[in-house]
């Protein structure tokens, strides 16, 4: 036996055994008090010229804390009044919430539930469960969460999806002349953008 290679190896386990071991801090995440915002961007003209607005009423439900950001977003429910979006055009306000969410069920109701998360800390898929005009419909939202855990997530649906033929055809007629582009003519597509953002305080001991 070469002992001294046996000596060697005694003391540096001896010295692993020694050093204390790293203390991995355990964290605790929260959504910020302000919640998530919710955005839209709607399109009119063949140019496809965006429109876009957010919603001043919404609720948030759900955990409000979890030990993974994951964990996090699994169960997070938003209710949204749809009557009370918002465009910077109190006339265009007027304009949606009159000829297109009157148009829909339980008063223009919009409901989110985050079912699904396929993905980790930094980025992936969050799938919503997206309720409109009595219709819920699986929308796999892409996520990003920064080094500050600013979270943003990003759609795309169609409003015919949801059974929203009626309310459609009532926001085009009465937009009709506004929706018409330099090639004369009249459009409203039916593609509306969905962005989600928000703040995620961590507690860490």
């Amino acid at each position: 036996m070469n002992w001294q290679l046996f000596l060697i190896s005694s003391a540096v386990a001896a010295l692993v055994f020694l050093l204390p071991y790293p203390v991995l801090a355990e964290c605790t995440y929260s959504v910020a008090p302000d919640g998530v915002a919710a955005e839209w961007t709607a399109f009119k003209t063949t140019s496809k010229a965006p429109v876009k607005g957010h919603f001043s009423e919404t609720v948030l439900e759900g955990p409000r804390d979890a030990k993974t950001l994951t964990a996090l977003a699994k169960g997070l429910r938003m209710k949204l009044v749809g009557k009370s979006v918002k465009t910077g055009n109190p006339g265009r306000d007027v304009t949606i919430a009159s000829f297109f969410f009157a148009f829909t069920k339980n008063g223009g109701a919009i409901e989110g539930q985050a079912t699904k998360v396929d993905g980790d800390d930094k980025a992936g898929t969050i799938h919503i469960d997206v309720t409109m005009n009595g219709q819920t419909r699986d929308v796999p939202f892409a996520y990003t969460i920064s080094d500050d855990l600013s979270v943003a997530a990003n759609a795309s649906i169609d409003i015919l999806d949801f059974r929203m033929n009626a309310a459609y055809e009532q926001l085009h007629k009465a937009c009709g002349e506004l929706h018409t582009g330099e090639d004369g003519v009249s459009k409203t597509w039916t593609t509306v953008d969905l962005a989600l953002t928000g703040t995620v305080l961590s507690n860490c001991d």
